[in-house]
């Protein structure tokens, strides 16, 4: 339910009334004051507040909607920092959605207040007249009432001349002017309003009465209405007409409003049909000039989506160079598909008869496009160079290279100083500045090969050489400077030939008796020795054979066959040293099967039986597994027993030390008294002269057994000892203690 305040319609009296009204078919003139039931089983007296929700609404209501939304909103929007869960691209088209809501509030709000009020005739001679054929007869024969009709009708002639006027010139776009193809839209939209407006204002009584009254008169004012009448009509056909096609392109230019290049670039396909699609079937709007209109505007987002993406990380000084050259690129790409696109369907419809021909005025299609790109491939260039020269910073510890280091800062300083848009391509200054730009650097690259001419002249090997020019590589992308660090491949190529009939010569020299590294075992020793003369002529071929110019000139034939030669050489050296150490690997092994114990055949000294040739094979296979050599799978199973291995030999070392010391503290005198228990500890040890071996599963009892037997021998002579002072001394004998102690 809806109540008015104000003057009904038809109303006599020009005092405002509160009445019930229904909105959809009465404009508001000022204020009115809604009621809405929320409770679908009806309103109770005791909760009508809650049953019913009313308010109060003006007739700006849509002007400060927009305005709330744009003013305030919107702002606060984009300055918001933590979308929560939000991704940056849901975040993005949110943003683009809001944006586009507020520019379509904005758009109605115009075209409420953009259309014109009919003068109305006055009421003392609106309320005397029917709407009937006699009353006009009657009006049309009073020269006060036609006379004043003929004057309201000659301002509705003038009133809509200036209308139509007015929208005829609202057609032209200015070369400069960067609107997008939704303003043509909403230019049709508001246009149509407009005539729909003056369409419906003659359907009132007023109205009505004006146009009985001066056709029944026939007088010359009518005449030129009907005249003018005409031209509305098709004005608003027009513009309906208009509308009704350029509303199906609202999908398809989404993402010039909510997307990047890339994602318009896909859709570019879809949007030139549809726009063909629509020059096939529009009535008013196929023409060529609008046709051209349309494009001009659709080349201005492009244009204004491009900049967007590019500047969307920050300002173009600070954004991370590849960033800024992947989105200057992206412009370019979506410039070259979409003239791709354009011409793609042009000349598909002049090869089909009948077709109407969708050539257009290139020139002022893409003349924006062309420009921008243009002054994108020179800051693509540019940028580039910068990003190119930076990594120079991180080479200063190469002597004369921090001198060039700082005139690249300067020359990059002085184009940040300049105070225009970068991407404003409509400022030819920056035309003058890049040039100026390119000398400079120009001069900075004659520096550097300079530079780098001294700097291989110092070299001391290839591989040396070959660093140096792979650090050369890594800071210089421009092509002159490549020119330039290419030939210097062949110079070192030449070299790198020297170099291997160098490593030839000593390889022949030392291959009998090579010199090994001090600790290492033979074979490892001589394997190594043979890796390192093969890395110090692999490297440098694999970073050759990168380049395949060099290798396909004749010179690099005879290296490579020498390179070949000595590496088959080297490689068979390695080869067959590791063969004759796995058939070794059995041989050395037998050392397991020998006793623990030994006795010299001369002294008669017990010794332990550990074989050189098992310790020998345990380091071999050690050093060889770090090398990456397979080892066989015996010798890792021996490898595995190392520890153990160190453990038997040093404690049956300690214990036949140990039975050495207590024989010889052992007396002559009391040696018969100790005979038993010494033949037990010789029982003891004699199995591992005779039964044990290193392969042995018992040796730790066999140990045990030994110190426990030594053990009970030194407590046995101590007792002997006692007793021999206790008898002593019971004969009265004189005891010294130097002498009883003498050899104990």
């Amino acid at each position: 339910m809806v109540l008015l305040p104000q003057v009904p319609q038809g109303a006599t009296s020009s005092e405002p009334q509160l009445y019930l009204s229904k909105i959809q078919r009465e404009p508001l003139l000022n204020k009115l004051v809604y009621f809405l039931r929320s409770n679908p089983k009806g309103v109770s007296d005791k909760t009508c507040e809650q049953d019913i929700v009313a308010g109060e609404l003006s007739k700006e209501t849509l002007d400060n909607y927009g305005t709330l939304l744009s003013e305030l909103y919107l702002p606060v929007f984009r300055e918001q920092g933590n979308w929560g869960k939000s991704d940056n691209e849901h975040t993005h088209q949110f943003l683009q959605g809001a944006t586009r809501f507020s520019n379509s509030l904005t758009e109605a709000a115009n075209s409420l207040h953009g259309g014109i009020e009919l003068q109305k005739p006055q009421q003392q001679y609106v309320g005397s007249i029917e709407l009937k054929a006699a009353a006009f007869s009657r009006a049309a024969n009073d020269e006060a009432i036609l006379q004043h009709f003929n004057e309201v009708l000659a301002e509705w002639c003038k009133q809509t001349d200036a209308l139509l006027a007015e929208s005829e010139a609202g057609t032209a776009t200015p070369l400069n002017d960067e609107s997008g193809p939704d303003t043509e839209l909403e230019f049709w939209r508001v246009r149509m309003a407009k005539f729909n407006s003056v369409t419906e204002q003659m359907k009132s009584k007023e109205c009505r009465l004006v146009m009985g009254v001066c056709s029944t008169a026939r007088s010359k004012q009518y005449k030129r209405w009907k005249e003018v009448d005409v031209k509305i009509t098709d004005a608003a056909n027009e513009a309906k007409d208009n509308v009704k096609y350029l509303a199906t392109l609202e999908k398809s230019l989404e993402p010039m409003y909510m997307g990047t290049p890339h994602t318009i670039q896909d859709s570019l396909p879809t949007l030139i049909n549809n726009i063909k699609m629509m020059h096939t079937i529009a009535r008013y709007y196929n023409t060529s000039e609008r046709m051209t209109v349309l494009f001009q505007k659709v080349t201005n987002q492009m244009v204004r989506n491009c900049k967007e993406h590019v500047l969307a990380p920050g300002k173009l000084w600070d954004q991370d160079k590849l960033v800024l050259l992947e989105n200057l690129t992206a412009a370019v790409h979506l410039n070259e598909a979409y003239q791709e696109q354009y011409r793609l369907k042009r000349d598909k419809l002049q090869g089909q008869p009948g077709a109407s021909p969708f050539d257009f005025d290139e020139s002022k299609i893409f003349h924006k496009f062309d420009l921008f790109t243009k002054r994108c491939r020179k800051l693509i260039s540019m940028f580039d160079t910068i990003h190119q020269f930076s990594s120079l910073a991180q080479y200063t510890h190469l002597d004369g290279l921090d001198q060039m280091i700082k005139n690249f800062y300067n020359i990059v300083d002085d184009i940040k100083r300049k105070p225009y848009d970068l991407l404003d391509f409509y400022r030819t200054q920056f035309d003058r500045d890049f040039l100026e730009f390119n000398v400079n650097i120009h001069d900075l690259e004659l520096s550097l090969q300079a530079f780098i001419n001294v700097s291989f002249e110092q070299i001391s090997s290839t591989e040396h050489a070959l660093n140096l020019l792979r650090q050369f590589q890594a800071i210089l992308h421009r092509d002159s400077l490549k020119a330039d660090l290419a030939a210097k491949y062949v110079v070192i190529f030449q070299n790198y030939g020297l170099d291997l009939e160098a490593v030839q010569k000593l390889y022949e020299k030392h291959k009998h008796a090579p010199p090994v590294v001090r600790n290492a075992p033979p074979v490892a020793g001589n394997i190594m020795w043979a890796r390192q003369l093969l890395r110090r002529i692999e490297m440098p071929m694999k970073r050759f054979a990168e380049n395949k110019a060099l290798m396909a000139s004749k010179d690099s034939k005879r290296i490579v066959r020498t390179y070949n030669r000595v590496a088959k050489a080297l490689i068979e050296f390695e080869t067959l040293w590791t063969q004759a150490w796995i058939r070794s690997i059995e041989s050395a092994k037998a050392g397991l099967q020998s006793t623990l114990i030994v006795r010299h055949p001369t002294t008669g000294q017990l010794l332990v039986n550990f074989d050189k040739a098992l310790m020998q094979l345990i380091r071999e296979t050690k050093h060889l597994q770090r090398m990456g050599i397979a080892v066989p799978e015996s010798a890792r199973q021996v490898l595995a027993q190392e520890e153990k291995f160190k453990i038997y030999f040093n404690q049956l070392t300690y214990a036949l030390k140990e039975h050495e010391r207590v024989l010889s503290l052992v007396p002559p005198v009391t040696r018969s008294l100790l005979r038993p228990h010494l033949e037990d500890v010789d029982n003891k040890i004699q199995p591992g002269a005779v039964i044990l071996t290193w392969a042995s599963m018992n040796i730790d009892g066999y140990l045990h057994h030994i110190h426990q037997a030594r053990s009970h021998v030194t407590v046995i002579r101590l007792q002997r000892f006692s007793l021999c002072i206790y008898c002593l001394m019971k004969r009265g004998n004189k005891w010294e203690p130097k002498s009883a102690y003498k050899g104990w």
